[in-house]
């Protein structure tokens, strides 16, 4: 998939809910190839741990992988924090990484998953 598509499913991320406030694409290897913050919203960890928490949020997704076999592919994660909300899913064989305000859903999660999965399915073939 090029660039640009990359590019544009992270604007379409954005664009979903006012509340989103990263959308990146990784590689399985962990390496950011598109998204990043929106602009105008200040990370809340400092620049320092991104690679620190990026290599948190592989490993925890590596190590779910081993349970594939008995109880199927992973869909989505949600986590629920007190300043923000992370979730990760999969597109092709690309891991998307989404952070939100505190008050987006776990439904609102799920929608946008299944917006962004549906509309760009086809592309992944």
């Amino acid at each position: 998939m090029l660039q640009i598509q990359w590019d544009k499913i992270c604007n379409e991320m954005f664009k979903f809910d006012r509340r989103v406030r990263s959308a990146i694409v990784m590689d399985h290897s962990g390496r950011q190839i598109a998204g990043g913050m929106k602009k105008g919203i200040p990370s809340l960890e400092p620049q320092s741990e991104d690679i620190r928490l990026i290599a948190g949020i592989t490993i925890q997704i590596s190590a779910d992988a081993t349970w594939d076999r008995y109880f199927g592919k992973l869909q989505f994660t949600y986590q629920k924090r007190e300043r923000l909300n992370i979730m990760t899913f999969y597109l092709g064989d690309k891991l998307i990484l989404v952070s939100a305000e505190p008050d987006f859903t776990l439904q609102q999660a799920q929608d946008l998953r299944n917006q962004i999965v549906t509309n760009h399915a086809q592309e992944m073939h």
